[in-house]
Order: C-alpha cells, then structure tokens, then sequence
C-alpha cells in the first residue's frame, strides 16, 4: 500500500482553512479549492510506500515516494491488473474534495469521441500540452459525482424551457421578454435552450438584462433559480454565464447526497465541501462564471440541450456501506461507516473523511486519520476497510458477466 498526499488546487473560489486543515498542514489564509488524491498527470498525488521488508515491485522501500502516475506507469500491470492495464495504461479516475466559497464556472464536458477528436485537433494544430488555450487536455470524457459532506448548491441541467421563460419575465427587459417568449412558443425544446445559451451569451443588450438579475435577487418571493443566479451575477459583475444559470436545474444536497453528471450536461458548482470522483481527465469547456476563455461555438456542439431532472444519484445501503452507483466504467464509489466492508481486487483508493479507519490488504495493513488517504494496488488483493466514522473506497466496477 501507498499513502498518498494530495495535491492542492489554489483556486480563487476555494475557502481558506477547510482543506488544510483536512489534510493536516498549516492555514495559509489564501484559497484553497480541490485537494486531488489521484494520478493526473497535471497534479499527481504523492505516494509514499507504506511497508516493506525490502524494496517493493517498484523498487521502492518503506518511506521512498513517487508521483502516483509514475508509480503507476513503471509497473501498470501489478498496480492496475492486466486486464485495466491493457484497457486504460493509467489510473481511470480521479478523486477530489471541493471546498466551494464562491460559484465554481459553468461547464460542460466532451464525449469520449468528441474528446479523442479534439485532443487529435489541437495536437495536429501545435497547441501545446501545457497552453492555458488548450481545451482538450487528455483524450478522455469525464462524466463525475459529486457527494455533499456539507449542504452544498448546484446547478446541473436544463431545466423545461416554458419554466424559464417565466422566470425570464421577472426581469422586465426588452431583450429578456425577447427571450422568454422564444423559450414559451417553441416546439422544440431541445434546439430552443441550446440557442437561448448563444443568444445571452452574445446579444449586446445582455448587460441591462444583469443589472436587472441583481436587483432582482434581492425581492422576496422570487424563484429559486433566479435568486441563485442573482448570486452568481454579484460574484462575476458583467458575466453573462450568469443568464445561463437560470436556465439549469437548482440542486440543493444534504449531507451524503449525491449528483452525478454525465457529457454534455452544462453544470456549476455554487456552495459547500464535498468529495468528487471522476473519470481521470481535465477537459472542461467553460459557458462562463469564470476569468476564463469562454468557447460558446465549441460549448453549443457539446451541449447537450434536453430538458432533465436535477440528476440525484440514488444511493444503495447494505449494512456499513453506502453505494453511489453510475453509469460508467472509470469508477465505483462506496462510503463506510462505522462497521466493516470487502472490496474485490483492484486499483482503490481509501480516504477518512470523518474518524479514523483501518486498510486490510492481504499483504499488510495501514491505519488513516481524518484527511488522510491510501493507494491500494490491484497485488495488495482482496481489501477490508474497518471506519470508525465515514470513509470514502473508490475502485474500477467489475464488468457484468
């Protein structure tokens, strides 16, 4: 086994304090947004193997360390299985914890075809790996979960296009009654949303339709949606993704509830701490709520314009486990807590978040505190986590047979 030290995001929308003092280290008073426990080639964590008589199958001893991803890569079969090694090469997911003070930008994520496309696109073009220009940073999608560790706010989805023509008409603009009345008549709701994004996003007169979203936040009675991204247009003056987050689904989760978002589905963060897994990729395609460069060509093609329900996860519980299930093949994400639970072989990772817990491999065991984390190679076989609180197993689902 390898513990594992994340490494930290210092984002501008992230708290101070939260993270750090998850993970043990000193208040810095600057934000600190994601801590990534995964193998990313941007931003690894650190592995530090645990326990060894001699040298391990990576030619690490007890206390030698290496970046996650090159541990992986020197020797992917012992630590993935041959079967994930030959399919992936790499650690298919990534887990984080968010900690969100201020809303996070609007996004939306590539298909695994659309992404292979653009990752061939830009490298074809010379784009370098590393240019903040660059969208496609890798060739995979990222569907991803988030699950609440404290209440948190999200917008994630359509939401039906007559429901936001009617919170358009609270703005009492030309340009938003323009709006409303396209959403309210058309007969194709789908292709109706996906143009309303290209005409907020571009239509000179969307500046007096902000200043009306603010003073309009303040009123009582007004409706969820709009108040949230009354908030969000405080947070980024003059951002026109602001107009957008009216259009999505407002979530509000308690703790140890989930939503799961899958390609195509424009989605922001606003508020709260929670742990994310995702498919282990960094291809955003930002809508706005961001400094950012907003592509709305590349974001209209991704987007996916269906009205949805807010997409909750419907969790699964047997005994000390709580299951998060999806439908993808990068990840499974399990919660114990307070009780015993087995996991089959496989690349996992085993983070506390709350008390402590111990990490029973067949070839040794390590005991984890509040905020710490373990990599458990697919040679350590069958895994048994004991958690005197909650502690979150992410593996690679076993394909149905």
């Amino acid at each position: 086994m390898y513990r594992l030290q994340p490494a930290l995001q210092n984002y501008a929308w992230g708290m101070t304090e939260v993270l750090e003092d998850l993970v043990g280290l000193p208040r810095s008073g600057a934000p600190v947004a994601e801590a990534w426990w995964g193998a990313h080639s941007s931003a690894p964590a650190l592995a530090t193997a645990a326990h060894h008589d001699g040298a391990d199958e990576a030619g690490l001893h007890a206390g030698d360390s290496l970046p996650l991803d090159e541990l992986i890569s020197r020797i992917p079969e012992a630590m993935l299985g041959s079967e994930l090694a030959g399919r992936w090469e790499r650690l298919p997911y990534l887990l984080k914890v968010l900690a969100i003070a201020k809303p996070l930008s609007l996004q939306v994520h590539p298909t695994l075809d659309q992404a292979e496309a653009g990752f061939k696109d830009e490298d074809s073009r010379g784009v370098p790996a590393d240019a903040p220009t660059r969208t496609f940073k890798d060739r995979s999608h990222k569907p991803e979960m988030i699950v609440a560790l404290t209440p948190m706010t999200l917008l994630a989805g359509f939401r039906p296009a007559n429901a936001v023509a009617q919170d358009l008409v609270w703005l009492g603009q030309p340009c938003t009654r323009r709006w409303a009345e396209e959403l309210a008549n058309a007969t194709e709701p789908t292709v109706a949303l996906g143009e309303y994004i290209q005409k907020v996003l571009r239509d000179p007169e969307a500046p007096a339709a902000l200043e009306a979203l603010v003073e309009v936040g303040g009123r009582s009675g007004v409706p969820e949606s709009l108040a949230v991204a009354s908030a969000a247009a405080l947070e980024f003056p003059g951002d026109p993704g602001a107009l957008v987050a009216i259009a999505l689904n407002v979530v509000r989760l308690t703790p140890g509830q989930a939503c799961f978002t899958t390609a195509g589905v424009i989605h922001s963060y606003q508020s709260g701490v929670g742990v994310e897994i995702m498919a282990n990729s960094d291809n955003v395609v930002r809508a706005g709520l961001t400094p950012k460069p907003v592509d709305i060509d590349l974001l209209v093609e991704l987007t996916d314009g269906t009205p949805t329900p807010p997409p909750r996860v419907i969790v699964e519980r047997e005994g000390a486990v709580t299951r998060f299930p999806t439908p993808v093949d990068e990840f499974a994400l399990s919660m114990v807590e307070r009780g015993s639970a087995a996991f089959a072989p496989g690349p996992r990772i085993v983070l506390a978040v709350d008390g402590t817990a111990s990490v029973h491999g067949e070839r040794g065991s390590v005991s984890l505190s509040r905020g710490e984390a373990v990599f458990v190679p697919y040679g350590d076989g069958r895994l048994v986590v004991d958690a005197v609180g909650s502690t979150f197993v992410v593996e690679v689902p076993v394909p149905a047979v």
